[in-house]
């Protein structure tokens, strides 16, 4: 995986260049093309709920969220999904009579807020937001002052000397090896300056104390892609900030090559069923009546 740190040394190397001017132009290039690549995909698809309220229509939509999927509700076992209000005139259309029922028809986006029609007559049904969240820019250098240890199948990372604050939630820690693992681990929760919580167990080997680490902000890109990133933003800085047709050549060569690589793997949310080549098309007997003579 690459942090954000890792990727602007990335693009000073290969840029030639590491003064701070070029550092800051690097760092705005990759992150407008870390935006890019996770809005063209799935990746930055994210879900919210929320529980109805009796007689009220509008609910808050989720933090961070650049553009609303779908919404359903919840009514015992049933999960109602209503469909996308079409226009303002619609909704005012739907709403010239104020009609209250659980069953949902259609949903509005509208002010930071989503609207369903009929209102909700009951409360505590639950509201699932499925949403695109807006991507955060990466800024925040990686972090290995003093030394940490965990157990073996625990999830407790405890510092020596170090100073964790709450907005390292969500960043990966890697202890190096051969001490640790060599594994990025994803921070859940800050709980304290010398210790944090994992979502996932420790599968290394038990550290009393004493190993060094490293902590990064990452981008939500699969690692295998992240560079990709640092290639688009090397197009744009040899095509604008500093042309060089040559180099934005090399450089749109290897995004091109490597996004067709991420297009075929992560461009559909499920694989292709199909075991062979045969198109052979498949026809339904039901379609066909059976004649009174049996044929």
């Amino acid at each position: 995986m690459k942090s954000f740190t890792s990727l602007r040394n990335q693009f000073a190397n290969l840029a030639k260049n590491n003064t701070p001017t070029t550092l800051a132009i690097g760092d705005e290039l990759i992150n407008d093309s870390l935006r890019y690549l996770t809005s063209k995909f799935y990746l930055n698809e994210r879900s919210y709920t929320d529980v109805t309220v009796a007689q009220t229509q509008f609910y808050n939509l989720p933090p961070q969220v650049k553009e609303l999927i779908n919404i359903t509700v919840t009514i015992g076992t049933v999960k109602w999904i209503p469909k996308v209000c079409p226009s303002r005139d619609y909704w005012d259309s739907l709403n010239v009579i104020q009609f209250y029922q659980d069953m949902p028809s259609f949903f509005f986006v509208y002010n930071g807020q989503v609207g369903i029609f009929p209102t909700p007559s009951s409360s505590g049904n639950t509201i699932t937001m499925n949403y695109k969240v807006r991507i955060k820019d990466l800024s925040q250098a990686d972090y290995s002052t003093g030394t940490v240890g965990i157990t073996t199948a625990t999830n407790t990372i405890t510092g020596g000397s170090t100073t964790f604050v709450k907005n390292m939630e969500d960043r990966w820690i890697r202890i190096t090896e051969p001490t640790g693992d060599g594994n990025w681990y994803q921070i859940k929760t800050y709980n304290s300056a010398t210790s944090l919580t994992l979502y996932n167990n420790y599968t290394g080997p038990t550290i009393a104390s004493g190993a060094s680490y490293v902590i990064g902000e990452m981008p939500i890109m699969p690692e295998d892609y992240q560079d990709l990133a640092v290639y688009r933003a090397l197009w744009i800085y040899y095509t604008s900030r500093v042309p060089s047709p040559a180099q934005a050549t090399v450089y749109k060569g290897m995004y091109d090559d490597g996004y067709k690589v991420l297009d075929a793997e992560f461009g559909q949310k499920t694989t292709n069923v199909a075991l062979t080549d045969d198109q052979t098309p498949v026809y339904n007997p039901n379609l066909f009546v059976k004649s009174q003579t049996g044929i």
